[in-house]
This record gives structure tokens, sequence and C-alpha cells, in this order.
């Protein structure tokens, strides 16, 4: 079995929905006291420059609460991975 770790070095895809198989990326990227977690979804062997990705960022606040949005305001699989961090997140 592998752990979470496994899956994202070796880019192992997994299952989103029980049927369907995508990669999965992610990057956290930490400013002060706040955390900003970005989850991107695509299917295998598509490229981070591509449109083809379903992105979502989640921000932690210093009080631990938490919020979700999605790049463009829907969960589409019609974003760029590589350009997570300049996204509209509605």
């Amino acid at each position: 079995m592998f752990n979470h770790d496994d899956l994202q070095q070796r880019k192992i895809p997994v299952s989103l929905d029980g049927v369907h198989f995508l990669t999965t990326r992610s990057a956290n990227v930490v400013s002060g006291a706040t955390q900003t977690i970005y989850q991107g979804f695509a299917y295998p062997g598509s490229s981070e420059a591509a449109n083809v990705w379903m992105v979502k960022r989640t921000t932690v606040a210093e009080d631990g609460s938490t919020t979700t949005l999605f790049a463009g305001g829907q969960a589409l699989f019609n974003q760029v991975w590589a350009n997570r961090t300049s996204l509209s997140y509605t």
C-alpha cells in the first residue's frame, strides 16, 4: 500500500470518484500564520501547462478556519496547474 507521500513522489494516478483515475498535484505555501494549499487534478499524462486541470485552493487562517475555492469558480477541468498561484478563485 502506498502512503500519501509515495503517491505524490511517484505521481501515481488516484481515483477521485471511484471510476476515473486522475493524477494529482499539491503545493503548500506558508505566509506568516496563513497556509495556502493548492490541489490539482487531471487525467494521467496531462501537461502541467495545459488547460485540463481542476484546481482548488484551501486557505487555513491563523485561527484554524478554512476556506476552499475552485479556480474560475467551478470544479471544471479547464485550468492550468502551472498558473495556480495567479488564477482567480471564487
